[in-house]
């Protein structure tokens, strides 16, 4: 540290209305720190107009924070103005979850010793409604803001989203018929050879396999996954088949078909854990977590240049989770926009319900144990068995799920790594 920042002294547990984090930006002329509120949203334009530079930001380590003290790294700063007011301020260091204390007239005072900027760079967040009742007016302001086209009648035909696929209709349609039976099943998916093949390396992975390949899909259903879990594998495939990836991504994230397989098989896996009295059906948890961020796909479609956006925002917002900015940019999340979609295309409830609510906290209303494992699922690839949050432990503990058990799904998940990887990259094909 150079001299004018010295005397600042630690700040212990600071409220998060002082927090002040940082993150560096480049481009082609070199790194830039820029200084916000910790949970305010970081936009890049006017960023880019203050300094007249195209700064993307950099990607910081899992476990290091960005210092946020002017100078720190000898690189020019831009700050956001509001903060030379503030009386309090808690600076980030280095360190996660060390701050130093400042008054925002010391803030500014070191930005006087370098190359600094200020602008107009961040904006207060509006949350996600916490009930479905004005789901889809949400959704049509949103597509009315966007664009020029008359409403439409349905949801569906408003969003020029592709109907159901053949396939997917095709085996809703055999749900419904008392008469079916596995030769239906058996002809629907070998109509689609992706699908097939699949099923067939999911039935074959470690995850499933008793050492004895199936060699047939008859053999894969009846030995190894079971009429249900093939209906449910089959008809999220084929669902999440209707729509193509988007052509921007945020950098240093997982492929969109790695993550929906991870979860997929996580949650599957975890409800597999549960006593037959509290289990939740692996089949629908199966499909539950292939569809759990079909929403990314569905506004990749709808608004393309607004999702590029989002996407800028979420590599400049790290520490926002996605359905906030999503609700910045478009006034409505991704989640409410696919569980919508998936409600006219007549799925379940317990997958719309489940996919609706996945990011709104511990959920006690219809079809929670789907909501919670979702999150129980999410929450363990993110931070392992032994980091969950409260309220995932929440949820195992009323599925009466182990700590044991809890190991060793996350276990045999790391161990399947290379097949999940094989079945995701057959996604892309």
């Amino acid at each position: 540290m150079t001299s004018n920042f010295e005397d600042l002294n630690q700040y212990d547990n600071p409220p998060e209305s002082e927090q002040v984090r940082a993150l560096l930006c480049s481009d082609q002329k070199g790194q830039v720190q820029v200084i916000a509120p910790v949970h305010a949203l970081v936009d890049p334009e006017p960023i880019r107009v203050s300094t007249a530079r195209e700064l993307r930001s950099i990607p910081s380590a899992q476990d290091t924070t960005v210092c946020a003290i002017p100078g720190f790294y000898g690189l020019p700063s831009v700050i956001h103005a509001d903060l030379k007011h503030q009386p309090k301020l808690a600076l980030a260091t280095e360190t996660p979850g060390q701050f130093v204390r400042a008054t925002g007239a010391q803030l500014h005072q070191m930005c006087l010793t370098h190359v600094s900027f200020e602008a107009q760079f961040c904006e207060e967040l509006i949350p996600t409604p916490a009930n479905t009742e004005d789901d889809e007016t949400h959704i049509l302001k949103a597509v009315e803001t966007f664009t020029t086209r008359r409403i439409e009648a349905r949801l569906d035909e408003t969003l020029s989203i592709p109907p159901l696929p053949e396939t997917a209709q095709r085996i809703i349609a055999l749900q419904q018929d008392p008469n079916y039976d596995l030769s239906d099943l058996v002809t629907i998916v070998e109509a689609d050879p992706a699908i097939a093949a699949r099923i067939m390396g999911w039935a074959n992975s470690a995850l499933y396999t008793n050492g004895t390949p199936s060699k047939t899909l008859n053999d894969a259903i009846m030995r190894t996954l079971g009429f249900d879990m093939v209906f449910n594998m089959a008809l999220g495939m084929a669902i999440g088949a209707s729509l193509n990836l988007p052509k921007t991504h945020v950098s240093g994230t997982s492929p969109y078909w790695l993550d929906a397989v991870y979860t997929a098989a996580t949650m599957e896996s975890l409800a597999r854990q549960a006593p037959k009295a509290t289990r939740p059906e692996p089949g629908i948890c199966y499909l539950i977590g292939l569809l759990s961020n079909f929403g990314t796909l569905v506004i990749g479609h709808v608004f393309p240049p607004q999702y590029q956006t989002i996407c800028r925002l979420q590599e400049t917002n790290p520490q926002l989770a996605y359905p906030q900015i999503d609700q910045h940019v478009l006034q409505v999340n991704r989640e409410v926009v696919a569980s919508t979609l998936l409600e006219l295309w007549d799925l379940p409830e317990e997958i719309t319900t489940a996919i609706r609510f996945q990011n709104t906290g511990y959920y006690e209303g219809e079809h929670h144990v789907y909501v919670n494992l979702l999150r129980l699922s999410l929450d363990m690839l993110c931070h392992g068995a032994e980091g969950l949050h409260e309220d995932s432990r929440e949820t195992a503990l009323a599925l009466e799920i182990d700590d044991r058990s809890l190991v060793d799904v996350a276990q045999v998940i790391s161990a399947s790594q290379d097949e999940l990887g094989e079945i995701a990259s057959t996604f892309n094909r």
